[in-house]
């Protein structure tokens, strides 16, 4: 059995604005998951599986809601050696956090067996 098909001017708009559509979601996918690694941003922060890991060297190590030297923005403090998950991120000296806070890098080393 043999099927014919008639590619009328309707039906090709159709299909090349069908195709189009599926091109351009996959673009939007490809460029968010680009995003997503220039960020730093880890899909799967909190469930424990960071690749990035970085602990205090001093104690009372400031936390920051920003990468920027200012009192306003000091959020907590690690103690020395206190660990925590840490983006590829490093912006103005401070190394960005997981869970959106900074740190900085002058006062944190990686740890063992983690990449960053």
């Amino acid at each position: 059995m043999k099927l014919k098909l008639k590619w009328s001017g309707k039906r090709t708009l159709i299909a090349v604005a069908l195709l189009a559509g599926v091109l351009a979601l996959y673009a939007m996918g490809a460029q968010k998951r680009q995003e997503e690694s220039r960020n730093g941003t880890d899909p799967t922060a909190g469930t424990g599986t960071a690749q990035c890991r970085v602990a205090s060297t001093v104690d009372g190590l400031n936390v920051r809601s920003a990468p920027a030297l200012d009192p306003k923005n000091v959020v907590d403090q690690l103690g020395l050696g206190e660990e925590a998950d840490a983006a590829k991120v490093v912006q103005n000296g401070f190394r960005k956090l997981v869970d959106g806070r900074w740190v900085s890098v002058r006062y944190v080393h990686t740890v063992q067996g983690r990449q960053c």
